[in-house]
């Protein structure tokens, strides 16, 4: 049963555009029709004023004999009493030839959906024009046909030649209102390539799954790296236009809004267009650059999101081709090949790993840790292990004091230097260093000099390296501080 609008439902562009618009686009030829818009919009855009008919007819014709195998028969029946009806007299040109008369027939459709209407001028000449609420949409066609590019670049730059150049005192209404316009294209570019990320590792999930290799190849090299990484990805790193001027125009926002005089002038301005009192003008101005500048500093957020989902992208296709290119070179792989030999009784023997196929599973499949016993402490201890326990431990004491004896400290470090002359006189790296144990103590006492305070050695750096005894040390001086 077809849905049924009910009369209170709101019609919303529908209040604008007639009920057939669509209607062009979901027939079966709607290829053909969306062709041949994009096909009148170029015709449109080159000519000053309306489209004469003849010229539509002749390139509609080119164009449907060029794809006349690819044509879909559709129910016409009803068109072609219309058209009867009302072209009877004019339309004779159109039946010398069948694609000259189908390319009047897909032109008639097209005005009655209101895509275009058609006038007949004083001179007699009938001319195909554009209607104004269908334009919008003949841009977006356009636009879809030849490929998405988003300029990142050039949404920074306009707002930054709206805020920031001269005009911008003299018709700050118009400036801001580009500027808001801009700031909000650049948001929504960047989440469309975050999200278009999405749906194109969605994408590479679903080819992983059901195609082979090749598939995903085509997957990643043509379709993400061209609509994404060539077309919009690259270009959004390369540019360094948001950092150059997002600043600037941090800047010139808080000046404008701190600028009464200016907001008062603008606001004045804006009243001739929204036919409002002033104070509201002035307060959607201030809310205009606020939204411009919020919407800047979520650049940066943005760009790591988008960033964060290309090496996801990345790495599970990395990891997919390599899956299905070198199956053994993933650890997903390998214990897939595993798997497989395990199955096979005669390759099963070769593996020096125990893998069993089990038919059940049950507590025994499950590998546990072995239990360790307890100790048993309920026995009694002799008097010779009891005199042994005690010889141990006072033989690791006495090896613990004779570490603590041999430990470098920094009264120890500084009465070795003192024992060294240092008392009487500068002491230099090669008169300290004479064998392994005074580059220890040298190597301490250059450590304690540079870090401790209370050590009662000031290092002085001298140019240049000295080798002593084998070892090579800066060329450094100790100075005994002087007591106070």
């Amino acid at each position: 049963m077809p849905y049924v609008q009910p009369h209170d439902a709101p019609q919303g562009v529908f209040s604008v555009l007639p009920d057939a618009f669509f209607s062009p686009l979901a027939w079966a030829n709607r290829r053909h029709y969306a062709a041949l818009l994009v096909l009148y919009y170029r015709l449109f855009q080159e000519h000053t004023r309306g489209v004469e008919r003849e010229l539509v007819i002749r390139e509609f014709t080119q164009y449907l004999g060029m794809h006349r195998e690819s044509l879909s028969d559709e129910d016409d029946a009803d068109d072609e009493a219309a058209d009867e009806a009302a072209n009877a007299a004019s339309e004779d040109a159109d039946s010398r030839g069948d694609m000259r008369a189908l390319a009047g027939r897909f032109l008639r459709r097209l005005v009655r959906a209101g895509w275009l209407s058609e006038e007949t001028l004083a001179d007699f000449t009938r001319v195909i024009n554009i209607t104004a609420y269908g334009k919008p949409f003949f841009e977006a066609l356009v636009k879809v046909s030849e490929g998405l590019k988003t300029e990142y670049e050039s949404h920074v730059v306009t707002i930054y030649s709206s805020l920031c150049g001269e005009t911008v005192r003299e018709n700050g209404h118009f400036m801001v209102l580009k500027a808001r316009e801009e700031a909000a294209a650049l948001i929504d570019s960047l989440k469309v390539l975050s999200q278009s990320i999405k749906g194109h590792y969605d994408a590479l999930n679903a080819e992983a799954v059901r195609s082979e290799a090749a598939a995903v190849l085509h997957e990643h090299y043509d379709l993400y790296a061209g609509e994404v990484l060539d077309k919009a990805y690259k270009r959004l790193k390369t540019s360094d236009n948001v950092s150059r001027y997002r600043q600037s125009i941090f800047k010139q926002i808080a000046a404008l809004l701190a600028d009464e005089a200016w907001l008062d002038e603008s606001a004045g301005k804006y009243v001739r267009m929204l036919s409002t009192s002033r104070e509201d003008c002035r307060k959607k101005l201030v809310s205009m650059l606020e939204d411009i500048r919020d919407n800047l500093r979520v650049v940066d957020p943005l760009e790591d999101e988008i960033d964060h989902r290309n090496a996801v992208y990345s790495r599970s296709s990395t990891e997919i081709i390599k899956a299905w290119i070198e199956p053994d070179s993933t650890v997903a792989g390998k214990i897939a090949a595993l798997i497989k030999a395990s199955s096979d009784d005669a390759v099963r023997e070769h593996f020096a790993h125990d893998l069993y196929r089990f038919q059940f599973l049950s507590p025994s499949s499950v590998s546990l840790r072995r239990e360790r016993a307890e100790a048993d402490f309920s026995g009694s201890v002799s008097d010779a292990e009891r005199e042994a326990a005690a010889r141990a431990l006072a033989q690791s004491e006495a090896d613990f004091a004779a570490r603590r004896r041999k430990q470098l400290s920094m009264q120890k470090v500084s009465l070795w230097l003192d024992e060294r002359g240092g008392a009487e006189k500068i002491l230099s790296s090669g008169e300290l260093i004479q064998d392994e144990a005074s580059f220890v103590r040298f190597v301490y006492a250059l450590l304690y000099g540079d870090s401790r305070k209370q050590f009662d050695y000031i290092v002085e750096d001298a140019d240049g390296k000295t080798t002593s005894a084998g070892y090579a040390a800066p060329n450094v001086r100790f100075r005994k501080k002087e007591r106070v």
